[in-house]
């Protein structure tokens, strides 16, 4: 026997009662629900295939298989066509259509003209910006079009060959990889170590690109003709002006971007600076008290605010209009005098252009040829250039026996074989010299002979020595 609840009647005059006295779980219970469905899906919309499932195999165990576990490689390449984690927040999670399906578009704030955005607008028109702004857009235009015309062309050719190493997917790259955007060094990274191929490196230089033993100056010789000698010794000065030019340089940029100020002087700068607009601690002299009349003068004195009647606005209006009408009269000439210099200006930059592209090849050319002649690069260092040799007129005696030499020979075969590429570049390492500390040792007996004789040695290495001119 159902049990009847006795109504209970009580005061709904507010909310606060309505919500205190009134059951409304089933209609929660039923919205909830309703919600779920929303999100989850209504079980009238699944397929069948999604709700059950078809067991064929019954209670027969299955079979085990020996399947070798895949390893961290495999199985990071098995994830490479799944979405990655990174984008999963932005994929919608629920299946809750939108309410409002038709929404309007809101401006965001900025794009309603203003009556300042309007004037620079009419502003820009005026001069110009607007019009170099649509030839820029349609040059773009007209080069995407060209672009794209080139690549259907590509397209229509049927010149690729799908089976061969060309294309990315044919090297093992993912297909997720075959972009523009990813390097080549991401791609190859990304290729199964079984299908890596990587192209063959080019073979390396020799040493025979360049000559064993340069043929020196004639004027080298110990019996050169007067012109040879004249034309080395021209080579040699203009390689050390090149040289001091360059010390000049650096000396410039570093040490000499720095003025030197004593400590004396530093003080006394800080003292002025810090004195600045007190009163001066020096008496003032008769000629001063003369020049003044005996006045006080303050040292910033008062200005008196004198105000300019029309005639000197009227004045001064009129001169900043004329001004800006002489102005405007000068642009305008100008802009007739250059209509008329526009077949001279197209002459001057079609040939500044022209010598620009002769410039351009041969910098081309000359860069190849360097390339081309090139030592193989061994190591981060450069190998010494070679120095001119030169011999003084006085040293030229004009017989091989009597010679002088001025260079090492093993020195210079060993640089040779650095310029060829031979044995790579070296620095020369000298020796770090070790500064010997002494020191009384403790335990033993020092006598007050001892002291003095260390005093007077540590005093002799910080004075330097002065040379005593000889007498004659």
């Amino acid at each position: 026997m159902s049990v009847i609840k006795k109504k209970k009647h009580v005061s709904k005059k507010n909310k606060k009662a309505w919500r205190k006295y009134c059951d409304i779980k089933d209609v929660e219970d039923f919205l909830e629900d309703q919600r779920l469905d929303e999100r989850l899906g209504k079980f009238e919309t699944k397929a069948d295939s999604e709700l059950f499932v078809v067991d064929t195999g019954g209670d027969e165990k299955p079979e085990v298989v020996d399947v070798k576990p895949l390893s961290l490689k495999q199985r990071k390449r098995a994830l490479l066509s799944q979405t990655p984690k990174c984008f999963e927040v932005l994929l919608p999670t629920s299946k809750v259509q939108d309410p409002n399906a038709k929404r309007n578009r809101v401006n965001p704030v900025g794009t309603k003209p203003t009556a300042l955005s309007k004037l620079s607008q009419k502003r820009r028109i005026n001069k110009g910006v607007h019009v170099k702004k649509v030839e820029l857009v349609r040059k773009n235009r007209k080069i995407a079009l060209d672009k794209k015309r080139k690549m259907k062309e590509i397209q229509n050719t049927f010149e690729k060959n799908l089976w061969g190493g060309d294309l990315l997917e044919a090297k093992g790259v993912p297909s997720t990889l075959c972009d523009e955007f990813v390097s080549s060094d991401a791609q190859l990274h990304n290729v199964l170590p079984d299908k890596r191929l990587r192209p063959k490196p080019p073979p390396p230089k020799t040493v025979a690109t360049r000559a064993a033993i340069e043929m020196p100056h004639p004027g080298v010789s110990y019996n050169p003709s007067y012109q040879e000698h004249q034309d080395l010794l021209q080579e040699v000065v203009q390689h050390e002006q090149k040289m001091i030019k360059k010390e000049q340089h650096l000396n410039r940029v570093t040490t000499r971007m720095f003025s030197k100020v004593s400590a004396q002087e530093k003080e006394n700068q800080w003292r002025e600076e810090m004195s600045a607009g007190l009163p001066s601690a020096k008496p003032s002299g008769p000629s001063d008290e003369e020049g003044s009349g005996g006045e006080y003068k303050a040292v910033n004195p008062p200005v008196r605010n004198r105000k300019k009647d029309h005639k000197a606005r009227r004045k001064q209006r009129e001169r900043l209009l004329e001004k800006e009408r002489l102005k405007r009269e000068k642009i305008e000439k100008k802009k007739i005098t250059d209509i008329y210099k526009l077949r001279r200006l197209q002459s001057s930059i079609g040939e500044r252009e022209r010598r620009q592209a002769r410039l351009r090849e041969k910098r081309g050319a000359k860069r190849q040829l360097a390339q081309a002649t090139a030592a193989p690069v061994l190591n981060a260092r450069t190998p010494p250039q070679p120095q001119p040799d030169l011999l003084e007129p006085d040293l030229i005696t004009g017989e091989l026996r009597t010679v002088t030499t001025t260079t090492n020979l093993l020195r210079e075969r060993f640089e040779s074989l650095q310029r060829r590429g031979a044995l790579a570049a070296s620095k020369l390492m000298m020796k770090k010299k070790r500064r010997l500390k002494s020191y009384f040792k403790a335990g033993h007996k020092v006598t007050d002979q001892d002291v003095d004789n260390y005093l007077k040695k540590a005093k002799d290495k910080k004075t330097p020595k002065k040379t005593v001119p000889k007498e004659k």
